[in-house]
């Protein structure tokens, strides 16, 4: 793979194209009254699904365009370490990021929350929240002080709860257990009894094998067959309380922003939209098709966690974020109610319909069966 991803659209000329590739032009780069912006993918080569949304969006973008407006995609460290990514686009030095808005959480609880709260939305009930509920004008005035607009523009699922050596069937086994986890869930495994530790999925493989840790968590079954940390346990708990769902911004540069005529900001916010839908559906099949394999392959037990061990969770994860709350600043707090008064309406609705059709479902009756 190039170290950068560039992506022209179709009605781009190829000796155009090539010229603006070849030249390296700083953002914007303009020919022909044609913009090429850079765009940071969060993701590399190998994580699965991320970068391919992250050329698809480019491209939805440059073909919709006419190609007046390209995205030249780079890598996480291509400019400088990742975590400065948000400092860069708020210079101005690039146009476009696709990532996590928990990446700058040490900036406030906020943007955790954009991300994922443990015990919190799913991926569709994330989407009533920002759309009807709120959730994007509270998002827009988070990173408005930055000189950013966020988009919605994919996910990164459900995930597991995590990998062990045997299953979870009493809260006891979580004295002293040596965990692999992020964020909250460090404070949540640790209020459990147990030891959590921060490391990067690298790290998961040797620590294990010098006898350093006892269980982990990662992503889901897609991603952790990928990285090929299905290996180390047998065991993969569901369901995850700390990420059920985790949302994929696409952050651009307000001045940039601003500068654009209103068909190309249409253009942009309709691909993000359209990203997001593929991303979800391809993020979801995909855990889907490697749960089967896990399973059917290699042999991995699937297990749920017990409704006490999922009720302690609950309620230290709730003292914990209302610790988290009452320590933010107004702005932060003011976020969070949002979110959890649309989490309160919307559980209402899905506790009359979805959650009790899913139970029927399980019903002992006939239904038909593929042939």
């Amino acid at each position: 793979m190039e170290r950068r991803q560039f992506i022209a659209g179709a009605g781009i000329a190829a000796t155009g194209a090539a010229a603006i590739a070849a030249a390296g032009f700083p953002a914007p780069a303009v020919a022909s009254g044609n913009q090429t912006w850079r765009m940071v993918s969060r993701w590399p080569e190998g994580f699965p699904d991320q970068l391919d949304a992250a050329r698809r969006l480019a491209e939805r973008i440059a073909v919709m365009s006419d190609g007046r407006l390209t995205i030249e995609i780079l890598n996480a460290n291509d400019l400088g370490p990742y975590r400065e990514t948000l400092d860069r686009l708020s210079a101005g030095e690039i146009e476009m990021a696709r990532s996590l808005s928990y990446d700058w959480r040490e900036r406030g609880l906020g943007f955790d929350i954009f991300t994922f709260v443990p015990f919190g939305m799913t991926d569709s009930e994330r989407v009533i929240w920002l759309d009807h509920l709120g959730g994007q004008a509270l998002w827009d005035g988070l990173y408005a002080p930055f000189g950013i607009k966020p988009f919605l523009t994919g996910t990164v699922g459900a995930q597991s709860f995590g990998w062990f050596a045997e299953p979870i069937a009493a809260l006891e086994q979580f004295q002293g257990l040596r965990f692999r986890t992020t964020g909250v869930g460090a404070d949540i495994v640790e209020a459990l009894g147990g030891v959590p530790r921060v490391m990067g999925p690298s790290d998961i493989g040797p620590a294990i094998e010098a006898g350093e840790l006892d269980a982990f968590e990662l992503v889901g079954p897609a991603v952790d067959i990928a990285l090929d940390v299905h290996r180390h346990f047998p065991v993969c708990m569901f369901p995850s309380t700390n990420q059920t769902a985790g949302s994929i911004e696409l952050i651009v540069n307000q001045e940039r922003w601003d500068a654009l005529p209103a068909d190309l900001k249409q253009m942009i916010e309709t691909a993000a939209r359209a990203e997001h839908h593929a991303n979800m559906a391809e993020v979801h099949a995909g855990n889907i098709a490697a749960l089967a394999r896990l399973r059917n392959e290699f042999g991995v037990q699937i297990a749920m966690l017990p409704d006490d061990a999922l009720t302690r969770m609950g309620e230290i994860t709730a003292q914990i974020l209302d610790g988290l709350r009452s320590e933010a600043a107004p702005e932060h707090q003011a976020i969070f109610d949002s979110y959890l008064e649309a989490r309160m309406q919307i559980r209402g609705w899905r506790e009359l319909t979805e959650i009790p059709f899913a139970q029927a479902r399980k019903l002992p009756f006939d239904y038909p069966q593929p042939s």
